[in-house]
């Protein structure tokens, strides 16, 4: 395929998350205007969730009441829904987590705690699994390099969770060798534009770019093909 599959779009205002300000409808419009200029043709709208801040129902209704106020933008390029969740509030509540899904899929985005990855959080994410019957994959990988190592990466795959590499993984001169060897070795499965600070460009296809010029064209092809698929909720074996 010719176009691009972002799934995890950062591009509604009003939301944050921890840290960061919201991004303005200005510059929300601006950054779904590049997507979709950016041969993007299915992107899902992935917010932070906090639950201190919003209950699920306010959360959904803020996000497609965003989502819907963009269309004019998105043109051709079609938004649907996702959100990033905590762990800690996706261990709380694992059976209430089906409307945060990406799109209609089985697939979940969750931000993983910074913490060590021991045997004891390993249990918790393949118990997150199997309890709330979706699949999981962890948000922004890349934005824990500084303190997880390779091996910590493979032993967290094996709990069964797929790993989503931001542009700052790929285009950071200091992350991209690690993030392009995880991708190589089908121990991380997307590329998405990912959580962005308001104001900075997303530089989607400038990533993909980097990608396709890093890996073997068969790989390169497997990964931009695997958003797709995965809004298309095929299996997660088919990312293996």
């Amino acid at each position: 395929m010719n176009y691009y599959v972002d799934i995890h779009a950062d591009i509604l205002p009003g939301f944050s998350v921890p840290g960061s300000r919201p991004m303005t409808t200005e510059e929300a419009a601006a950054r779904t205007d590049l997507l979709r200029e950016s041969n993007v043709k299915l992107a899902a709208a992935a917010p932070y969730y906090d639950p201190q801040r919003y209950s699920p129902e306010e959360f959904l209704e803020m996000r497609n009441a965003k989502i819907a106020a963009l269309e004019d933008h998105a043109q051709s390029m079609r938004i649907v829904g996702g959100a990033v969740l905590p762990m800690e509030y996706c261990m709380a509540a694992p059976r209430a987590l089906a409307p945060m899904v990406l799109g209609e899929s089985g697939y979940l985005l969750i931000e993983l705690p910074r913490e060590p990855i021991t045997e004891e959080f390993c249990e918790k994410l393949s118990r997150l699994r199997i309890v709330s019957g979706f699949s999981l994959i962890a948000a922004d990988a890349d934005r824990y390099f500084d303190i997880w190592t390779p091996e910590d990466w493979i032993t967290l795959r094996q709990t069964g969770i797929l790993l989503q590499i931001s542009v700052g993984g790929i285009l950071q001169a200091e992350h991209r060798k690690l993030s392009l060897y995880l991708l190589a070795n089908q121990y991380a499965h997307f590329v998405a534009s990912g959580t962005r600070p308001a104001g900075e460009p997303l530089r989607f296809t400038e990533s993909m770019r980097t990608v396709q010029r890093s890996l073997p064209a068969h790989l390169y092809r497997r990964i931009k093909n695997n958003a797709g698929m995965l809004l298309s909720n095929a299996e997660p074996s088919s990312f293996f």
